[in-house]
């Protein structure tokens, strides 16, 4: 097992290797500027591995892979980075079919850059159903999934991971954890309003709000069972602590940790 942290910045990547990370994800955001070689040189020095988050647009709105994410895949090869991971608009939720149909269209181009490059590639869990999930690994059984717990409570009654996890194990390469009550909230506003009622702006806009990234314990989430699966289907791989605040990444390990053996 390993239990990772997250750097937006140099200074960010100091704290994880000084808080003992195993490993450390970089997250590319086009308004800041990280100098990615000194941030593996350090990394290196404490022989602390490292995966990269590809830019995605602070909205939520749908990439464009050739021109925002292909360029980045030399990045992961020229850091070594061990995954590199990226939102993709698959939701039919939160996105149009005609913005699915160009994801999966432009997808082909990315998959094969990152084979050739030797480069894993994983999608982050937005909101998806099984159905959306076979979209893709069934055309591209090497591309690995980041699954995102908080995620999973999005526009949600219960927790779409257990789901992801049950079905679609094998691929799952970095679990993220982090709170909020976002179940809660979509209830309440069910009570008021169809789902039906609402377009996928709106429907877009209210994840983006529950989406809290809370400490753990600060939400509704029931983790146990989300863990007793992942238990039950052998995974024990990388862990993300995605606490909005990196400096929490002590206090998340030990209650992640508490969790984790209870389960």
């Amino acid at each position: 097992m390993q239990i990772g942290t997250f750097a937006r910045t140099n200074e960010q990547v100091i704290q994880g290797i000084e808080n003992s990370a195993d490993f450390i994800e970089l997250r590319i955001q086009l308004n800041r500027r990280m100098r990615f070689k000194e941030a593996k040189n350090a990394m290196n020095k404490e022989g602390i591995p490292c995966t990269l988050h590809l830019p995605c647009n602070d909205n939520w709105r749908p990439v464009d892979l050739s021109q925002d994410i292909l360029p980045y895949v030399d990045l992961a090869q020229m850091i070594d980075a061990e995954l590199a991971v990226f939102h993709p608009p698959l939701s039919a939720l939160l996105y149009s079919d005609e913005e699915i149909d160009t994801f999966l269209q432009a997808l082909p181009l990315v998959y094969d850059a990152a084979k050739e490059s030797g480069v894993t590639l994983a999608v982050e869990t937005l909101g998806f159903y099984y159905t959306e999930m076979m979209l893709i690994f069934d055309e591209f059984p090497d591309l690995k999934i980041n699954l995102d717990i908080g995620h999973g409570q999005l526009l949600a009654v219960q927790n779409r991971a257990i789901g992801h996890i049950q079905n679609y194990c094998a691929n799952i390469e970095m679990v993220n954890v982090h709170d909020n009550n976002a179940c809660e909230a979509f209830e309440e506003v069910l009570s008021s309003k169809k789902m039906n009622e609402f377009n996928q702006d709106e429907l877009r806009e209210m994840a983006i709000d529950y989406d809290k990234h809370l400490p753990i314990g600060d939400g509704s989430i029931e983790f146990a069972p989300i863990f007793s699966a992942l238990k039950e289907n052998g995974y024990d791989q990388r862990f993300l602590m995605r606490c909005t605040d990196p400096l929490c990444f002590k206090e998340e390990r030990k209650k992640f940790l508490d969790l984790w053996l209870a389960a």
